[in-house]
């Protein structure tokens, strides 16, 4: 039986460890938060392998196909924020969180390589949910590939289609993958496959971004809320034949590049070559990333095109 002594002395204990003393746990980290936006509401809808989270603004009308919106690689739906309300005049906009990243939830770990036409199928799945048939697509790096297949593989449900800045390549064999992937980008990651955090100097020497600082900054919080999926993803683009999915688009596509882009201009003949009905707009004083590089010059060129069906 515990004497007096021995009762007080672990009651000190507790005490101390409540107060955060020596002995206390480690605190949780704090949670990230993305930043605010004009978004009037928020959702999640279940697909087969997790869920995903969406934000909208402004409303459905009849007979007008709302604008999906898909973020970067490492990004978040945050990413759209101050193009969102100039694309929301007239119609409904959606904005995802890919899977893995912002606060969609996978189930489980993630793969080794999680595909373009994975994440096409869940937003497919996710728009017949929402009883949206057709709709607009729009999509920065990462989202600008996954727009693509989504207008290759489903013709008739994508009306337009706006592709910023995205590496529309070929595929790549399973061991070009892991070299670009494993061993070219080891640098900005830790051995479990963490993303490391960066400076403004690798925006502006790999994508030529003008305000690097700021963006740097919110980047480094979206790529920590991706984590473990930043990896996989960058596979799935690597093993996808873009180049081919490019051909099968049927519908008007909007190509968009910054002026200073250093890393996506490389795609844009061939892009321009096959498309059907493709044009072009080169968005000044901006690097590949427009949407936050330069949103007042973007919003009214992407609202053009969509208002322009």
């Amino acid at each position: 039986m515990m004497n007096r002594r021995e009762m007080a002395k672990m009651m000190g204990m507790s005490a101390a460890m409540m107060a955060g003393g020596a002995a206390a746990a480690p605190r949780a980290p704090a949670p990230i938060v993305p930043p605010a936006g004009p978004w009037t509401r928020f959702g999640q809808i279940r697909r087969g392998g997790g869920v995903l989270h969406y934000a909208t603004l402004g409303e459905a009308r009849a007979g007008v196909a709302p604008v999906i919106l898909l973020h970067k690689l490492g990004g978040w739906l945050a990413d759209w924020r101050q193009v969102a309300p100039a694309l929301a005049q007239g119609r409904q906009v959606i904005a995802f969180d890919l899977p893995g990243h912002g606060r969609s939830r996978m189930d489980g770990p993630p793969p080794y390589i999680h595909t373009l036409g994975e994440t096409a199928a869940m937003l497919f799945g996710a728009l017949d949910e929402m009883d949206i048939p057709v709709a607009d697509v729009m999509g920065t790096s990462l989202g600008g590939c996954i727009g693509v297949v989504m207008a290759a593989a489903n013709p008739d449900r994508v009306r337009r289609l706006g592709v910023i800045s995205s590496a529309l390549g070929g595929r790549k064999s399973l061991e070009e993958v892991r070299q670009a992937v494993d061993v070219k980008l080891k640098p900005i990651f830790d051995a479990g496959g963490h993303p490391l955090p960066t400076g403004p100097e690798l925006l502006v020497g790999t994508f030529g971004m003008v305000h690097a600082d700021a963006i740097n900054g919110e980047g480094i919080q979206s790529r920590q809320a991706a984590d473990l999926w930043l990896q996989p993803s960058e596979r799935g683009v690597g093993v996808t034949d873009l180049k081919s999915a490019l051909r099968r688009v049927e519908c008007p596509t909007l190509l968009v590049y910054g002026q200073f882009d250093k890393a996506y201009q490389r795609f844009r003949p061939f892009a321009e070559a096959v498309l059907r009905r493709g044009e072009t707009v080169v968005v000044p004083d901006s690097g590949a990333w427009v949407i936050q590089d330069n949103p007042q010059a973007t919003a009214p060129l992407l609202a053009r095109f969509l208002d322009a069906g």
